[in-house]
């Protein structure tokens, strides 16, 4: 079946729909560099229904892209959208269980590393797929690489970094930014 083309700049329009609702977050309660942006919202209910409300919009747009155009555009295997799915539940999840302490605090990240840690195979299925460009390929190679760097610098430092909202960015940045390079080269 052909991917359907509606769904082609879903990715591009969740994306910037994301990077503008995270920002209003860091704008609007700023909280500081050392907090990630649950930890942001997790101050009151108010963000955190902001917080839910975003990933209410932004995850099921991302997810019909994924399944809907990107894994059929490129042949990508069945497990490549069980990742994303994995990844995008427990993210969503996430934004129910906001780190308010005890054991709230203790699911969330649990829940936050495997949403993060599920986005490194379908990037590592991306990086072998021969159907994308070889700019692509290695933005994608340079996104791999940036995003285990954030992961082995944030377990050395045991999750806890003056810039842990940066790092943060970083990651799901390299992640986007390669999934769009090959979209769109």
């Amino acid at each position: 079946m052909p991917p359907i083309e509606t769904y082609h700049h879903f990715g591009l329009f969740a994306f910037l729909a994301l990077i503008a609702g995270l920002a209003f977050i860091v704008w609007r309660w700023p909280e500081g560099k050392h907090l990630t942006f649950s930890q942001h919202v997790a101050v009151s209910k108010r963000r955190i229904l902001y917080y839910v409300g975003l990933f209410s919009i932004v995850l099921p747009l991302l997810l019909l892209f994924f399944i809907g155009w990107f894994v059929p555009r490129f042949h990508l295997p069945v497990w490549f959208s069980v990742f994303i799915v994995i990844s995008s539940v427990t993210q969503y999840a996430c934004t129910l269980v906001p780190e308010v302490g005890g054991w709230r605090t203790k699911y969330h990240r649990v829940l936050a590393g495997v949403s993060a840690a599920s986005l490194l195979p379908p990037l590592i299925m991306v990086l072998l797929n021969s159907s994308i460009s070889q700019v692509a390929r290695l933005a994608t190679d340079i996104s791999l690489l940036a995003m285990l760097g954030i992961v082995y610098f944030v377990t050395v430092g045991k999750g806890r970094h003056d810039y842990f909202l940066y790092l943060q960015m970083g990651y799901f940045a390299a992640f986007f930014v390669a999934v769009l390079l090959a979209t769109y080269l």
